[in-house]
């Protein structure tokens, strides 16, 4: 009988089975059933040295938390506590909302400590988006962003999205055609209209506070003939994100382009 099947064997009789496996080999679990094809019982880790279960690293039980605010963001510790030794804590947050500017992320017994992005960098306004989780891990000083951040939108524009860098200020006077070529002419594209109306409703108002005339967007409304304009109430003439009309394309308004992050 081979050794280390009797010694195996004697282990397991004797009772509960207590070891610590370190093999320079990949180990194949192969029972008949998934039940046997694995390892279970694991406690939560608490060193950093300790096991993790695979369920318990997939459902991110450890490190993952759901914060509220926009920028000066809080949240609750996981109901796993995070292991006090072996590095850095890591999280992985999902917000409730995009910020406006610079965040900062309190937990219970830290105080309101800085994320940034790059190091150094305070994000950028819509770096974070709700329901999109991003991995931090915290430097001593500051929760630095470890996960994929949207570029910064070029001079003269701002973050709309994520994924959509928009013009700060319209460009006055032209026809539909002429907007579409300018943009084209600029390495842009215009805003379609769902963008345009997301950049509007965002609360720092960037977008609401320079509009001065209807502005052509990238949309046809399901007109034959016409193209779509937005900006204005149509009978106070102010400002209003939800209002707009279709028009001619020859008439001439203000427009602004768009860009991916």
């Amino acid at each position: 009988m081979n050794r280390w099947f009797a010694f195996f064997s004697a282990t397991i009789a004797a009772g509960p089975l207590c070891a610590q496996w370190d093999l320079p080999v990949r180990v194949a679990l192969s029972g008949d059933s998934a039940a046997d094809r694995r390892l279970s019982g694991l406690a939560a880790p608490l060193e950093g040295s300790d096991g993790l279960a695979a369920g318990l690293e997939r459902t991110h039980a450890l490190t993952w938390i759901s914060a509220t605010g926009t920028d000066s963001l809080t949240a609750d510790w996981p109901s796993i506590g995070l292991p006090v030794s072996g590095g850095h804590p890591r999280i992985t947050l999902l917000p409730d909302t995009s910020n406006h500017g610079p965040v900062t992320l309190t937990l219970p017994g830290t105080g309101a400590v800085p994320v940034v992005k790059y190091a150094i960098e305070p994000l950028d306004s819509a770096d974070l988006q709700a329901g999109i989780p991003v991995d931090l891990v915290y430097d001593g000083m500051a929760w630095q962003v470890i996960s994929p951040l949207p570029h910064a939108c070029p001079p003269g524009m701002f973050p709309a999205s994520r994924d959509v860098c928009m013009e700060r200020l319209p460009t006055p006077s032209s026809n539909f055609y002429g907007a579409a070529n300018g943009c084209a002419n600029r390495q842009r594209r215009m805003c379609s209209f769902g963008e345009w109306i997301a950049a509007c409703t965002m609360t720092n108002g960037i977008l609401l506070g320079s509009i001065v005339d209807y502005e052509w967007v990238d949309h046809a409304a399901n007109s034959t003939n016409d193209a779509k304009s937005m900006g204005l109430n149509n009978n106070t003439f102010l400002p209003d994100c939800y209002a707009g009309s279709t028009r001619v394309p020859l008439t001439v308004l203000s427009y602004r382009c768009c860009t991916d992050r």
